[in-house]
């Protein structure tokens, strides 16, 4: 598995140690993803959880939640509100997080969406994707090998194993573009893990959730960072934050809102 762990005292001081965000920015660089195995207190991962199972509506009977968009068979891209607990900045200004998407996206990046999706029971493999098309279609080259301009970041909310649907990945296939049907047989990575752990990847690394075969509902935490002058044109999940909310960010933080709070 392409990913690292934290020491005692990175969790501590909630700050990677210079060698680990070398680490973790060169392996991210070349394989287009990266996973943290303990990012977050678990605890903390299952208020959020309990507070997004709580907001769901569920009908068994025909396989259906009464919000969200629907992706592909039973999988649903669900908005979230950004309000207690998901406005905690813990979550989305990590201390630990946010030196490295500083490094992997300049100093000048910002939160961009948030939302969680959900397979429920039964859901199939998701088609092989990416999250975005080549910034240059004329030049799909050039596309391939320009820095990063976007990344999803991933909180499981339940843990992930092999039965409830892994998300799989495809190691540098963000310089591979376009998609083909020999992606199936290339190396891949299931990303499986207890909550605590996220995952994270390039916006061009191509990847698709798994399929569904327990009998719960397989959440997934997500948001997107991505460079200032980047506008996502081609998915459903926009950051709202009404203006109650905005006003309780604190300064340290407005410039990964710089797109929805205007400077005084």
């Amino acid at each position: 598995m392409i990913s690292i762990t934290l020491s005692e005292s990175e969790i501590a001081n909630e700050k990677l140690h210079e060698n680990t965000l070398r680490t973790a920015k060169h392996l991210f660089e070349v394989h287009g993803f990266l996973k943290i195995e303990n990012l977050f207190p678990k605890e903390f991962i299952r208020t959020l959880a309990s507070n997004y199972a709580d907001q769901l509506r569920f009908n068994e009977e025909e396989m259906t939640l009464d919000r969200g968009t629907l992706v592909s068979y039973r999988r649903y891209i669900v908005p979230i509100a950004f309000k207690p607990p998901f406005n905690d900045p813990q979550l989305y200004a990590n201390g630990i997080l946010m030196p490295l998407m500083k490094e992997i996206l300049g100093p000048h990046f910002i939160l961009s969406s948030l939302g969680a999706i959900s397979a429920l029971p039964g859901s199939t493999d998701q088609h092989v994707h990416a999250d975005y098309f080549p910034l240059f279609e004329e030049n799909i080259s050039t596309s391939n090998t320009i820095p990063t301009f976007a990344v999803t970041f991933a909180v499981p909310l339940v843990d992930i194993d092999l039965i409830n649907g892994p998300t799989k990945i495809w190691p540098g296939s963000h310089h591979v573009y376009p998609i083909d049907q020999r992606m199936m047989n290339y190396s891949k990575h299931l990303l499986c893990g207890p909550i605590g752990s996220c995952y994270f990847w390039d916006y061009r690394t191509f990847h698709a959730g798994g399929s569904n075969h327990s009998d719960q509902i397989r959440s997934l935490l997500y948001m997107a960072y991505t460079r200032r002058w980047f506008k996502d044109s081609s998915n459903p999940d926009v950051l709202h934050i009404e203006k109650e909310e905005r006003q309780k960010i604190s300064p340290e933080h407005h410039q990964l809102f710089a797109h929805i709070i205007c400077p005084k």
